[in-house]
């Protein structure tokens, strides 16, 4: 990419100095993909592939200091980017991707000359620096300074950014520090071969209509219907916090034991979950207020791995029963133990944040939970 600065290179904290290797073109030629291999974002896309946006597909553009290839990032990655972690101008260090080719038709009508696109499939990748002056060659690129408009849209999205980072503080006072810059440019050379690949479908539209968008089949209208039209009916979208949680038959997003160490903050990122009671301790002391606490082990499908929580909130008054499906709200990570859940003093709004059994609840997989984890017990019985 032209006008990139070495000098101005920032490091992520805790990271090594490390250089810009070219790799992408070792990589096509021998279908091995390297570990640990280093990318500057040049491009970011986020698509739609569903009606409502709930889906999309994320588009990178990674470049090696020599060419650059598209990229299909995993949804567990998502979040990095839409938080800015990931963005125009950083460097990414990624563990886990692959590499993949599709064969696709040109014409609308799909029976042109095939052509084939490669790409990569990012399933794990970490920010470890940042190139200022490919951030600021991006932000020139896509706000003119002489317009007022964008200046004021630009003022307006830092001032709700730092508003998400004041919201997500961690409780010792430490902040998350990220990039934070806009998403969306292109640069470099697409590299192209044959052999196809078979999956990811919907995103796969999505990729192409961004790399190949004359191709791109106009949509079918359905037959003209006597019925008159109904209004949708559809379920309503999982609420993130349970603060705007005011109906149980609204569905809270939940987040899996699993996902707990890898969530946005290491600290006080507040989450819902539904796990069994695997155990729970009797109330002890505490150095926190009310310097009374009770712990207890949680369990779901998603790992093989008991995760700890512990309760500040009404120690007594919070006893399920061992063995029962139980749904927390509000509960925060913490670092402890490799990544446990925390529900403090301080978060008590007054209202209930845990429900035994919650069989009322028609979004919770109560039945589905319960009988996995009378299966576990069955195993370990014999």
């Amino acid at each position: 990419m032209a006008g990139i600065d070495p000098a101005a290179i920032t490091l992520a904290p805790g990271t090594e100095p490390f250089s810009l290797t070219p790799v992408i073109e070792d990589l096509l030629r021998t279908q091995v993909c390297i570990s640990g291999s280093v990318f500057l974002v040049e491009g970011v896309d986020v698509v739609p592939v569903t009606k409502t946006g709930r889906w999309q597909a994320i588009r990178l553009l990674l470049g090696d200091g020599k060419v650059c290839i598209q990229a299909l990032l995993d949804d567990a990655m998502h979040r990095f980017v839409h938080l800015g972690d990931i963005s125009v101008g950083c460097y990414v260090r990624v563990h886990a991707f692959e590499v993949r080719w599709r064969t696709v038709e040109e014409g609308a009508d799909g029976k042109g000359e095939e052509s084939t696109m490669v790409y990569l499939v990012v399933r794990d990748l970490i920010t470890i620096g940042w190139n200022e002056s490919v951030q600021a060659l991006h932000v020139a690129e896509t706000v003119p300074e002489s317009s007022p408009e964008a200046d004021v849209g630009v003022e307006e999205t830092n001032l709700d950014e730092a508003e998400v980072n004041e919201e997500q503080e961690s409780q010792d006072g430490r902040k998350a520090s990220q990039p934070t810059t806009p998403k969306g440019s292109r640069h470099g050379k697409l590299y192209s071969f044959a052999e196809e690949g078979d999956d990811l479908e919907d995103a796969f539209e999505a990729l192409e209509a961004l790399t190949f968008p004359e191709m791109k089949k106009p949509p079918q209208l359905p037959p003209p219907s006597s019925q008159p039209p109904t209004a949708p009916s559809g379920p309503c979208l999982p609420l993130p916090l349970p603060k705007d949680w005011h109906d149980p038959q609204t569905p809270l997003k939940l987040t899996t034991l699993r996902a707990i160490p890898h969530l946005p903050y290491a600290q006080n990122w507040s989450c819902n979950v539904l796990a069994i009671v695997a155990s729970l301790s009797p109330v002890e002391p505490s150095r926190l207020p009310p310097f009374a606490q009770r712990t207890a082990r949680l369990a779901d499908p998603s790992t093989a791995k008991q995760v700890h929580l512990t309760v500040f909130l009404d120690p007594e008054g919070f006893a399920p029963r061992v063995g029962s499906a139980v749904l927390l709200t509000g509960v925060k990570n913490h670092r402890f133990d490799g990544g446990s859940l925390k529900k403090y003093a301080s978060d008590g709004g007054g209202g209930r944040w845990w429900f035994e059994e919650p069989w009322e609840m028609g979004w919770c997989d109560v039945r589905g939970i319960k009988a996995w984890w009378a299966e576990m017990e069955a195993a370990l019985a014999t």
